[in-house]
């Protein structure tokens, strides 16, 4: 009879580890699905502007942060990739004192009102999409 438990024990115990691994694989495959990229956009040296590359799900927000002086000039263009509908990912521009300075573009060009970080946050309600997000400040 305890050869017949000590065998149902770890049967239980390898039901249990195989249960504990799917949770954790399955769990971390959704975290990394998701979006929710807080992200800090940094140029090349002696450049004016960068890009950066991300995907987009449904629903959520990717939000890129880059600093600025008053004054400046910002350009900022939004290519959506890969997606059922072309211009499905949007984004709206929010000032170092959090007004919102441009709102749910793909494309635009700023005069900035104020020296510090500015926040660039991507979003898509209607559909997935990979992106590519262009910056230039001069």
């Amino acid at each position: 009879m305890s050869v017949f438990l000590t065998t149902i024990r770890k049967a239980a115990f390898a039901m249990v580890a195989i249960a504990a691994a799917f949770f954790a694989i399955t769990a971390g495959a959704g975290a990394a699905n998701a979006s929710g990229v807080y992200e800090q956009i940094r140029f090349a040296p002696n450049t004016d502007h960068g890009s950066v590359n991300g995907y987009i799900n449904r629903g959520y927000r990717d939000v890129w942060v880059l600093e600025a002086r008053a004054g400046q000039q910002m350009t900022t263009d939004l290519i959506s990739h890969y997606t059922s509908a072309s211009g499905t990912a949007r984004f709206d521009i929010a000032a170092p004192d959090g007004s919102v300075i441009c709102r749910d573009n793909t494309w635009s060009q700023i005069r900035l009102p104020q020296t510090g970080k500015y926040h660039i946050t991507i979003s898509s309600n209607e559909h997935d999409a990979s992106y590519t997000l262009n910056v230039r400040i001069v």
